[in-house]
């Protein structure tokens, strides 16, 4: 990861990293969603682009939550002194947590013989667990949506090299 290569990142920088990790999880969690709910009543093969489509989104989830880790594992003793301190702390266990999560979900559409509304119930479940874990992530980057276009420059290189680095997976 490109973001790993600095030797520190700033308050602002870090918060940036937050809102993108927050808005990427939440978007393979949404796009996964609108997967299963487009496989519901199909048998497993049975619409080849859709289950592609739940793959890349399902595994993407888990991406995005090791790029999180590593970030936080990295950063996290050095955001010690700042007031988004609280979120490093138990950062990693709560990734280590959510990983299992997903696993569990992703344990139970691996083992499906078809794709139903309890499995798509049993998956959103899943990944509305895993987005409670990580809700003050969520409100730190909401209180910074606030301020739109005053938002630091510090601020919007982090978000930026995140997503980067989220894409170049």
């Amino acid at each position: 990861m490109q973001i790993l290569r600095f030797p520190s990142l700033s308050e602002d920088q870090f918060r940036g990293c937050i809102a993108a990790f927050v808005d990427s999880l939440s978007g393979e969690f949404n796009a996964a969603s609108a997967a299963l709910r487009r496989l519901e009543g199909q048998a497993k093969g049975g619409a080849f682009v859709h289950e592609i489509a739940l793959d890349q989104h399902r595994y993407g989830a888990l991406i995005v939550l090791e790029r999180w880790g590593a970030l936080v594992e990295s950063f996290g003793p050095h955001i010690a002194q700042t007031k988004v301190a609280a979120l490093t702390e138990t950062a990693v266990e709560r990734v280590r947590a959510a990983e299992k999560i997903l696993a569990a979900a992703n344990a139970l559409l691996d083992e499906a013989e078809r794709y139903d509304g309890t499995i798509t119930d049993a998956c959103r479940a899943a990944f509305d667990s895993v987005m409670s874990l990580f809700a003050a992530e969520r409100a730190d980057a909401e209180a910074a949506a606030k301020l739109g276009p005053m938002l630091s420059a510090d601020y919007k290189e982090g978000r930026r090299i995140f997503l980067e680095d989220l894409a170049a997976r």
